[in-house]
């Protein structure tokens, strides 16, 4: 613990380096991070506690038993909210005619994540002599911002308070220099032999064929903040009925390959998890665990496109929460501007003094348009005018910041300047300080336009233009179709590379075209900016082996200066970024293409336990090392990680839709030859429900329609 003396100074906080073997659990704004054995070691690499609202509230919680190390039997996260971990203390003694025997202490840690984290440590004697057993559970609470634990430094850091232990709990407070108080309070059932602020010790004895039980409640705290208690079975099963409520809401699957039933279930568990409610009880998509359990801009709405064909609530929530945080003024420090859509909404300290300007902070040049497409994307699956007409003087607004703002020199295309002191070098989704750089590997200077980015602008043009129309507004429709016609014009005239047949990266501040090899222009044909007679050679070269890697498309091609296949952006593979060009390849009528990038995403995913996509993972190709190479911090589960997988199935069956007018069209519906048989099961089109089952024989998949409620008609257009 941190000593009155010490009030003040910064913790040494050892950095994150490796979290691929980490266990977790989420609920709402909390969520734990520990070990196999259920364990959060002091001074661990692996970013270990439990973490509330930005903060980590606890830093350590280590059990043993006797000074004995376990053998750990069992241990799962596979609820999302619950752990269980199965341990197993064995003894060895003789018996009397001298052979050895083998007697079992075991130990249960059932955890549950609600509103507090409960957990209950079940002791079972299976020998046949009487155990006398220490248990101590030791804990800490180091308060540190999640930034922190990433690896930001700070000069000063508030008071820890005095600890407060009483007879069966331990209060941790701290009051952080934004003036908040932050508590964690630790409470046992039954009373510890022991306790101090540091630790609890129980001192038992089990019985031959006996048992033994303790019961701990963590409750962190923000402020006057009071969270509901439960006990842990009521917990569990509260989260039990909230969960089945939730796939009772989405789209099912079923499917004759196991694989992909596995991760098509698990997605859908996902997108529950990283649900989060903020102080009003509207929910938002937090963009991964444990670095971005926060509201991002273009996470949350590339994953709303994502789960479209599975729940378009959540399509609507997003598209409401962040035109709640939509930019109203000019503000250089957060790069707020009047229409922008943010970046990102912190809750912790740092942000809380400023530190960080993330509250929020709108450094996304992607969200704005991001946002227009999410909210054609929506009213066309579910003709909600209702809906359209509340948020169109926020999408009047969207289009406004992007003329005004977002075109800083009036060449035409929407391009970025860093303007706050602690904001982002790079502000596309590739967005570390070493994502934008020149074929030499020199960084690009801004002001950058991305070629994703002009993509956006365009199809968030072209669809709002239709959505002005089914408001009435013509004129506007007639004008943003004609800006959507010349920007396209203009993008294939100024971002085309005649000698690479490719795009480039984008166009720096000298107009210059950074001509580096990315998969970014794959983003272009997902967009539709693309013209025709090049899309073919787009696709080729996302297709070479410079960026495909037999698992999945590089960020950055191999032999190019800056390539490194353990770089975040410069060379890995991001699942989300695959799954989108396969979606544009597909519109392209590049049926074979698109299926050739998906089958190497499904043959990597064989390999990422609970059936979850990693937010990214290393570059290395298939012929290099025969299955995929986890990236050390990757976030799992991580939002467009997430609906990767659901995207696939819309790819897989070219399914679009127009609620408004009662249709759903299935485009060349194509099955992998993996795959036989899938089923679509209650898939909400508009007021309508459909059931779907492709088959595949031969290279020919059919389609077949068993079930319909409400009026809509099923166009599928081989």
């Amino acid at each position: 613990m941190t000593t009155p003396e010490q009030e003040g100074a910064t913790p040494k906080q050892a950095p994150a380096v490796d979290i691929r073997d980490v266990q977790v659990i989420k609920h709402g704004p909390s969520f734990l991070l520990c070990d196999e054995r259920g364990d959060v070691p002091g001074g661990n690499t692996a970013a270990l506690g439990l973490y509330h609202r930005d903060t980590r509230f606890l830093s350590r919680f280590e059990m043993s038993v006797s000074d004995m190390r376990p053998l750990v039997l069992h241990s799962s996260v596979a609820r999302n909210y619950a752990q269980v971990v199965e341990l197993a203390y064995p003894f060895r003694s003789k018996d009397p005619d001298g052979y050895v025997v083998k007697e079992n202490l075991a130990l249960s840690r059932h955890r549950v994540l609600g509103d507090t984290l409960m957990e209950r440590i079940h002791l079972q004697n299976f020998g046949k002599t009487e155990r006398e057993i220490r248990l101590e559970l030791r804990f800490e609470a180091d308060f540190l911002d999640i930034f922190e634990v990433r690896g930001d430094e700070r000069e000063r850091r508030g008071q820890p308070q005095p600890p407060h232990v009483s007879r069966n709990e331990v209060l941790l407070g701290y009051r952080g220099l934004d003036g908040v108080g932050r508590s964690t309070t630790i409470r046992f059932s039954p009373q510890p032999d022991e306790l101090t602020a540091e630790t609890a010790a129980f001192e038992l004895t089990v019985e031959p064929g006996g048992d033994s039980e303790i019961v701990v409640e963590i409750q962190p705290v923000v402020g006057d903040a009071s969270p509901d208690r439960r006990p842990i079975r009521e917990a569990r099963e509260r989260l039990e009925r909230d969960y089945t409520n939730w796939r009772k809401r989405c789209t099912r699957f079923r499917s004759s390959n196991s694989q992909l039933s596995s991760f098509l279930d698990r997605a859908i568990l996902d997108l529950r998890m990283l649900l989060s409610d903020d102080d009003e009880g509207q929910p938002s998509i937090d963009a991964g665990v444990p670095w971005y359990s926060a509201l991002f801009g273009r996470d949350s709405l590339i994953t709303a496109y994502q789960c479209l064909m599975v729940n378009t609530d959540l399509a609507w929530t997003t598209l409401d929460k962040l035109a709640k945080f939509q930019g109203k003024k000019e503000d250089p420090e957060r790069e707020e501007e009047p229409g922008k859509i943010l970046h990102e909404l912190r809750l912790g300290e740092m942000a809380g003094t400023g530190e960080i300007p993330h509250t929020p902070y709108y450094g996304a040049i992607d969200s704005t348009p991001l946002w227009l497409m999410v909210l054609a994307s929506a009213y066309w699956w579910t003709g909600d005018r209702a809906s359209l007409e509340r948020l169109w003087p926020n999408a009047l607004a969207c289009l406004e910041w992007i003329d005004r703002y977002g075109d800083r020199d009036g060449d035409g295309f929407v391009e970025y300047e860093r303007t706050a002191p602690r904001g982002l070098d790079n502000q596309g989704w590739k967005d570390s300080h070493d994502a934008v750089v020149h074929a030499d590997g020199t960084k690009a200077k801004g002001p950058i336009a991305l070629v994703e980015v002009q993509g956006y602008v365009y199809n968030a043009k072209l669809r709002a233009s239709e959505l002005a129309r089914v408001l009435g507004d013509d004129a506007l429709a007639d004008r943003l179709q004609k800006e959507a016609e010349d920007l396209k014009e203009r993008f294939n005239q100024e971002f085309w590379m005649e000698k690479e047949g490719y795009y480039a990266l984008a166009l720096d501040g000298e107009k210059r075209q950074v001509t580096t090899i990315t998969s970014n222009p794959g983003h272009a044909l997902w967009s539709a900016i693309a013209d025709d007679d090049k899309a073919a050679k787009v696709a080729r070269k996302l297709l070479s082996p410079a960026l495909s890697t037999g698992f999945g498309i590089r960020t950055l091609a191999d032999r190019q200066p800056a390539y490194d296949p353990i770089g975040y952006h410069t060379g890995s593979v991001w699942p989300h970024d695959g799954a989108l060009i396969a979606h544009g390849l597909k519109r392209y009528g590049f049926d074979h293409e698109a299926m050739k990038v998906i089958d190497q995403l499904a043959l990597a995913g064989a390999h990422f336990p609970l059936a979850r996509f990693p937010e990214l993972f290393c570059g290395f190709s298939r012929d290099q090392v025969p299955e995929p190479v986890q990236y050390p911090v990757a976030c799992r589960p991580q939002a467009w990680a997430t609906g990767t997988p659901l995207l696939m199935m819309r790819s897989y069956g070219g399914i679009t839709a127009d609620a408004p007018k009662g249709v759903l069209y299935v485009h060349r519906p194509s099955l992998p030859g993996w795959l036989e048989h899938m089923e679509v099961l209650g898939m909400r089109v508009g007021e309508a429900r459909v059931d779907m089952t492709f088959t595949q024989s031969g290279g020919v998949t059919s389609v077949q329609v068993p079930r319909k409620e409400g009026d809509l008609e099923v166009l599928i257009r081989q």
